[in-house]
């Protein structure tokens, strides 16, 4: 007997009851009881006067899809815990999301989805439009059908690096799960970095809510993983909430501009206030949690982020290129050209004296280059000749 056949056998108000009486958890990012989340969809569609439904998704914010393996493995429960909810609450209106990376996986739940009678979108949930609906994490449905079938087993998803999805105790460490974690210089977890502590906590203290557990290695840059964390969510974002647009725009840019040589000393405190206010003024997901890889990688690397924008450095070795811009003292004719062009002020020099320029402000930008007519200014990925360390006038440099 499916899931579905075992909760028809029982009134609606059994059914209610049932999964009030399992302690069964809403799977997304609030941890309320799955009960709780049904009786406040009862109340708002009183309120707003809507209509009651039960709709099912990822996260807004999940642009991993890592989750949408419990769906893949066996769509029809997944259909079936969306019914059973609907039946709880007495409702015919049951919708599945997939987000539109997924687009493809329509076609795999279709027959499973029509024999359930659920309607499938894709795209982002709406949740002004899904006013009076419970709202469910996919993995709740399928944990639901698991519950009225008698086998369900409480526990996290997880992907470590990438691998195969595995359900495990919520109190399973993280150093138990992930090779290499005592050596980690961090790990990112769920939407957030952490330290390199993390290794010693469980599962349940780092919440990797979409299934997602990296092992940082030195070789990998945060910046540049946060860079592209949130060029995926500004692509998933639908756009519509101010906060939400302008916000990703924004941390987004300032991460480019990181790891690109440009940053500056404010985009640290930018960042945070940014972050924080999209945390608590977006509607959905996408806002309230897809900033906090920014937040938290400024928080727990602050001495990375520290690197890339004083010292121009990438302690990973991953951003900037690795050229060295310098001027050849055996060239260079003193004429000043070279820094009437430069927008960071950074060469020193005066008539007749050779030039010097401060690698410490210098973003490789190449203007002085162009602007040398002795072909003076060079950049190489090799090895740098000697150099005057103080300003000596035109040959009279010795190496």
């Amino acid at each position: 007997m499916s899931a579905l056949e075992c909760a028809m056998k029982l009134s609606k108000e059994e059914v209610f009851e049932q999964i009030k009486t399992s302690g069964l958890l809403e799977y997304g990012l609030e941890k309320e009881l799955l009960s709780d989340r049904l009786s406040h969809a009862i109340e708002e569609s009183k309120e707003e006067e809507k209509e009651l439904g039960v709709v099912a998704a990822l996260n807004n914010a999940d642009t991993t899809g890592v989750l949408l393996e419990v769906l893949k493995a066996d769509p029809k429960k997944v259909m079936e815990g969306i019914s059973i909810a609907a039946y709880a609450l007495g409702t015919e209106k049951k919708v599945l999301y997939l987000p539109e990376y997924a687009a493809d996986l329509e076609a795999s739940v279709k027959e499973a989805a029509e024999q359930a009678g659920v309607e499938v979108i894709v795209g982002l949930v709406n949740v002004r439009a899904c006013k009076g609906c419970a709202l469910l994490h996919i993995v709740t449905a399928a944990n639901l059908a698991d519950t009225f079938a008698g086998c369900f087993e409480d526990g996290v998803y997880v992907s470590v690096n990438g691998g195969e999805l595995k359900k495990v105790s919520a109190e399973t460490k993280v150093s138990e799960l992930a090779d290499g974690a005592a050596d980690a210089k961090g790990f990112f977890i769920g939407y957030e970095y952490y330290g390199p502590e993390a290794a010693e906590m469980t599962l349940e203290e780092v919440h990797p809510e979409n299934g997602v557990l990296r092992v940082l290695k030195t070789s990998d840059c945060v910046v540049s993983e946060t860079e592209k964390a949130l060029t995926a969510s500004r692509k998933q974002s639908c756009g519509k909430c101010v906060f939400c647009r302008e916000g990703l725009l924004q941390l987004q840019y300032m991460q480019k501009e990181m790891t690109e040589g440009r940053g500056k000393a404010e985009f640290l405190d930018l960042t945070k206030e940014i972050g924080e206010a999209m945390t608590y003024s977006t509607p959905c997901t996408m806002g309230q949690v897809s900033s906090k890889a920014a937040l938290s990688a400024v928080e727990k690397f602050e001495s990375e982020y520290t690197a890339h924008i004083k010292k121009k450095k990438c302690p990973a070795g991953v951003c900037f290129s690795e050229e060295t811009i310098y001027i050849d003292p055996k060239l260079c004719q003193g004429c000043g050209d070279c820094m009437d062009v430069c927008p960071k002020d950074c060469i020193e020099g005066k008539a007749k004296y050779i030039h010097m320029i401060d690698e410490f402000d210098c973003d490789k930008c190449g203007k002085c280059i162009e602007a040398c007519e002795e072909g003076a200014i060079i950049k190489t990925s090799g090895k740098v000749p000697k150099l005057p360390n103080r300003l000596t006038k035109v040959g009279r440099f010795k190496r």
